[in-house]
């Protein structure tokens, strides 16, 4: 038992569980069962030899070798704990990383359907009021102005809020969005809110 926990025999197990431990916490996303496996398994295994080599020859210890056997102990036991706080961080990291990406791609749609509803909106607006018809066009073009804003409240409100409290929650804010988002008034105010959406769902990854 002595020899099949000897150094020869031992390290390179450790030593090969290790690396693929490493590598199971590195991919992406992280393999968690596999790594932590894999680091027990090298723990275990140190722990063994540790044991036997203590075992069989504790009668001729002194006080150097007792100590060394005991801070050898702690180091294991230290060193378990300390890589599956890494492993359990990388695959935290690896979730908020997702979401990140979710919400990136949500704030990003999000801007691209309010511009795409406000190009729609474009081709249904009414002329520039003309001299003769001052007061009727001028009419129609607040007709469509507040059927526009209904329509976006209606299609937007929600989501415009619910993604400005989500990216203020993350500290990415901005002077313009905080005035508008609520009840942009025109559709001025809208693609300024899609404008600057966009804008931060571009510093998402920056802050990952």
């Amino acid at each position: 038992m002595r020899r099949a926990v000897a150094w020869p025999l031992a390290g390179p197990p450790v030593l090969v569980l290790v690396t693929f431990g490493v590598i199971a916490a590195r991919l992406a996303p992280p393999a968690p069962d596999v790594a932590l496996w894999c680091f027990g398994a090298a723990s275990a295994l140190l722990a063994l030899k540790l044991l036997i080599w203590t075992a069989s020859s504790y009668r001729a210890f002194d006080r150097p070798e007792r100590l060394a056997a005991f801070v050898m102990a702690c180091a294991i036991g230290m060193g378990w704990y300390s890589v599956r706080q890494w492993v359990h961080e990388r695959q935290f990291d690896d979730l908020v990383a997702a979401q990140n990406a979710d919400l990136q791609l949500t704030v990003d749609e999000l801007s691209a359907e309010i511009l795409s509803f406000l190009a729609e909106r474009g081709r249904q607006a009414p002329p520039p009021p003309r001299a003769a018809t001052w007061d009727q066009d001028e009419t129609e073009i607040t007709r469509y102005e507040i059927a526009t804003v209904q329509q976006f409240d209606a299609r937007f409100e929600k989501q415009v809020r619910a993604t400005h409290d989500i990216l203020s929650l993350l500290g990415l804010r901005d002077r313009d969005l905080d005035l508008f988002y609520a009840h942009p008034a025109s559709p001025f105010q809208m693609q300024v809110i899609a404008m600057k959406l966009a804008k931060l769902g571009a510093r998402i990854d920056a802050r990952r």
